[in-house]
């Protein structure tokens, strides 16, 4: 196969068109056929890129920051103005661990890794489970509703706002500006201001009245140097958390309610749910192109050539199916753990335990409670190049009769 280099004339499939597509890892698969383990693709129309498919290319990109930075400022690119890129690749003047690298990341990530460290699960678990319980109460006695709408966006959104003191209104306001910034409509740039500005106030008002929760971890720790560092230190720590959450919850139900494995343990979900949890992971991983790193040098990559400020995206989706890390032997994938659904190297997902926690009481909570059916197995993918979950996910129950139960406080 011959070497490649990045191309500006027409031809390149989208992002956006790959998760979209009916079958997303057929499409992946094309794709690696034509171009070997990295191949160009368009970020949005007319913005040009790097799609690292295969597994050990992606561990790579992932593990060497040298040469794939996660700084902006490396980047070539210049955005239009109306792109909605800007909030996910080219912020203007973002301190935290997310775009930073080297000893800047480990200064900026330390307090994240602590606070989640620290973290109750007792108390955490709790709080979940009084998010999830008040999502139910309210379309339990209607008999029907979208478990994506009506609860996975929001239970992940309000469980991750709550770990971090955020009261419910909060959590909504923070959840509108999120969906903006992920490119769900509306205006990302505009959305992050106000993300901000409600973080801040956020930090403010815990300073003065301090409270067991993950602001009040980040206000103490002597690593960042001022509230601007918190506050943006926290909008990529609940945004981040909440895409990853909100697909691994959707795409875990939907496998439940419609995998001829799994659609018989209803009434004794607990055997069967970690084991629907773990292959998500594999299958139908919660980011399934991640982005961005921007190469610092001119380089080689699988049988391309990187060029210096190139964009890349780690294809976490295509890794995870690579036929290099994937076998058709069920004995042997049931102890494999090298997907990459939560990242290699410096930048790896900090909360694993907390995220696996959220996702298990979400759908632990809703499928014991609710004797749940999908009432269209036709999927429509959510317009996202970054994640893959179904636009709606509509179900049927039986009503439930009886008053809403309140939970207690936590």
């Amino acid at each position: 196969m011959p070497d490649l280099e990045p191309q500006r004339s027409g031809g390149r499939v989208a992002l956006v068109d790959l998760t979209g597509a009916e079958d997303m890892t057929a499409a992946l698969r094309k794709l690696q056929d034509q171009w070997g383990p990295v191949a160009p693709v368009d970020l949005e129309p007319g913005v040009p890129g790097w799609l690292v498919l295969g597994h050990a290319e992606v561990m790579e990109v992932m593990r060497t920051e040298s040469v794939f930075a996660r700084n902006p400022r490396h980047w070539r690119e210049q955005l239009p103005p109306q792109s909605t890129l800007h909030a996910i690749l080219s912020p203007t003047g973002r301190r935290n661990l997310y775009f930073s690298d080297g000893a800047e990341h480990r200064r900026l990530r330390l307090p994240v890794d602590e606070a989640f460290a620290d973290m109750d699960e007792v108390r955490t678990a709790a709080l979940v489970r009084v998010v999830c319980a008040r999502l139910i109460d309210s379309f339990a006695a209607k008999g029907s509703a979208d478990l994506m709408g009506e609860y996975a966006a929001a239970v992940s959104f309000l469980a991750v706002s709550g770990m971090f003191g955020f009261d419910e209104r909060q959590g909504f306001d923070l959840l509108l500006c999120a969906s903006e910034i992920f490119g769900h409509g509306g205006d990302p740039v505009s959305a992050l201001v106000r993300m901000d500005q409600i973080v801040m106030d956020h930090v403010i008002a815990t300073r003065a009245e301090p409270g067991p929760n993950l602001t009040a971890s980040f206000i103490k720790h002597p690593s960042f140097e001022d509230d601007t560092e918190i506050v943006h230190s926290m909008v990529v720590a609940i945004c981040a958390a909440n895409e990853m959450l909100v697909t691994w919850i959707a795409a875990t139900l939907r496998r439940m309610l419609t995998d001829p494995r799994y659609t018989g343990r209803v009434t004794g979900v607990r055997r069967g749910l970690d084991d629907a949890m773990d292959e998500t992971l594999w299958s139908e991983p919660p980011v399934a192109n991640l982005p961005a790193r921007y190469a610092v040098t001119d380089c080689t990559l699988g049988t391309a050539r990187i060029r210096a400020g190139d964009a890349i995206v780690m294809g976490v989706a295509a890794a995870n199916n690579d036929p290099r890390v994937r076998t058709a032997d069920d004995l042997f994938e049931a102890n494999n753990r090298s997907h990459l659904s939560f990242g290699v190297g410096p930048h790896a997902c900090p909360a694993k335990r907390p995220g696996r926690l959220v996702v298990k009481i979400a759908v632990e909570s809703l499928m014991e409670r609710l004797d749940l059916r999908l009432t269209d197995p036709v999927v429509t993918w959510a317009p996202s190049p970054w994640s893959r979950y179904p636009s709606t996910l509509p179900v049927t129950f039986t009503p439930e009769r009886q008053a809403a139960r309140t939970p207690a406080r936590v």
